[in-house]
């Protein structure tokens, strides 16, 4: 596993560990992160964005199914799991247990990340949620 294999790994563990805040170590000073059906982020709003996931879903982690590198790139697929057991973008509680899956393509400068680029199930997630009907 070469670094670029392995950041993804430590950035996505780095959050779970934090409950949203992004790893400062490994996010470069020009950090941006554009997820599909979302505001472009700089590093202290993606951190937020991420807070209100783990508000929602305090017990949700990401497991990395799979990481293929392309210089400068890290093209990464991850599932999200939790339970949603606080309100989450005005959603009461449910008690449902979720499983999202996601691809970031995550552009690497030196041993950080300068851009993330990605997209998630959302329909899947509010599906799973009961709010909109299957």
């Amino acid at each position: 596993m070469t670094a670029n294999s392995s950041l993804p790994h430590r950035f996505f563990k780095g959050q779970d560990d934090r409950k949203g805040p992004l790893p400062a170590d490994l996010v470069a000073p020009s950090y941006r992160a554009e997820i599909v059906g979302f505001p472009p982020m700089d590093a202290a709003g993606h951190g937020d964005f991420g807070r209100a996931f783990y508000a929602g879903f305090p017990d949700i982690y990401h497991t990395i199914d799979e990481v293929i590198e392309a210089p400068p790139y890290a093209i990464t697929r991850f599932t999200l799991r939790g339970t949603h057991t606080a309100p989450f973008m005005g959603i009461p509680p449910t008690g449902r247990a979720i499983t999202v899956s996601a691809i970031v393509i995550l552009t690497v400068d030196g041993e950080k990340i300068a851009h993330l680029r990605g997209i998630f199930d959302q329909l899947g997630l509010l599906r799973q949620l009961g709010v909109v009907p299957s």
